[in-house]
């Protein structure tokens, strides 16, 4: 009998490795998750790449996310018109940012205010950061639109960053470079002139923006030494509770080496799995866009067409017409 090298069974072995990968390795944008972890999980992996038109694929079964695509020009409209003067400060900003040489005249104009800052303001920064801290705690709890868990996850990171804040070196001009640098790369990318650009642009171009200017805000955030990436790397995600079509789960990660932890509840949907309070949460907005038509009012009955009390069928009758 011939003997099997062992070079071959290493071989094998990564065959059936990588066949395996393959196997549990899901398209980008699959509806839903094969189990809770991986509905978190690949939501999370979207999100953190900036693949915003996919995230959404994946986190909404195909009707609703079809009904989010349909809705999008409504729901993307500005919740109230831009007047004269907004307008003109942001095209203004928009100019700065994307002109020719806009990174040298912008330092231009930073440079005395860090100056500045080193001379005048870095020993306050510990009541400076206190009081945003306080304004945004104060935010979170007044906010109606997040839920408990959201805004016990938003309240742990404010209190992680805010220390954090006090210690950065703002004034740094090496750095202020690097972040001038960044925003201005990202505003090109962006292509965004007017405030009106921001709510008439369709699905995949929302995405698109939105997506730009997630990966410049991390590349920002890196400049001063808060990853992002390193966040997601930390998540792990455990599931609490798997019974009847719902599971929860608790999703643990790193700020600044800090744990913060939140939890989600997901529903099982034609053998898939979704985040609870994402599908009704664009459920709800899909209704109040798309409000039913009120019911059509019967005309009043003639005089003539009521029934005599004693006829038993004056209930039914009547209540036809009502």
């Amino acid at each position: 009998m011939k003997r099997f090298h062992p070079t071959a069974w290493v071989l094998v072995l990564v065959l059936a490795l990588f066949a395996g990968c393959n196997r549990h390795k899901e398209a980008p944008g699959t509806p839903g998750g094969g189990s809770p972890e991986d509905a978190m999980r690949d939501s999370l992996e979207l999100i953190r790449e900036g693949k915003f038109d996919m995230f959404w694929q994946h986190a909404l079964p195909p009707a609703d996310f079809a009904a989010l695509k349909a809705d999008w020009p409504r729901r993307n409209v500005a919740a109230e018109p831009v007047n004269d003067d907004d307008r003109a400060k942001f095209e203004n900003g928009v100019k700065r940012l994307t002109e020719p040489d806009a990174e040298k005249k912008l330092y231009a104009d930073l440079r005395p205010a860090l100056v500045r800052f080193d001379k005048e303001y870095k020993d306050q920064m510990p009541l400076l950061t206190g009081v945003a801290q306080s304004m945004a705690l104060t935010a979170i709890d007044q906010a109606n639109d997040l839920t408990i868990p959201q805004k016990r996850q938003l309240r742990e990171a404010v209190n992680v960053i805010a220390p954090w804040a006090q210690t950065v070196g703002w004034g740094d001009q090496v750095k202020a470079k690097q972040a001038i640098s960044i925003l201005v790369d990202t505003a090109r990318k962006a292509r965004l002139s007017t405030p009106e650009a921001l709510h008439t642009m369709d699905f995949n171009q929302s995405m698109a923006a939105y997506s730009t200017m997630w990966l410049g805000f991390k590349n920002l955030f890196n400049v001063y030494g808060l990853s992002l990436d390193k966040s997601f790397d930390s998540v792990s995600i455990d599931t609490l509770e798997n019974t009847g079509g719902t599971a929860h789960v608790k999703i643990t990660y790193t700020i600044l080496d800090k744990p913060i932890q939140t939890d989600a509840t997901l529903v099982l949907l034609d053998g898939r799995w979704y985040d609870s309070d994402l599908l009704q949460s664009v459920r709800n907005q899909h209704v109040k866009l798309n409000p039913p038509p009120p019911p059509a009012s019967a005309p009043a009955p003639a005089a003539t067409a009521v029934a005599p009390p004693h006829d038993p069928a004056a209930p039914v009758a009547a209540a036809k017409t009502r």
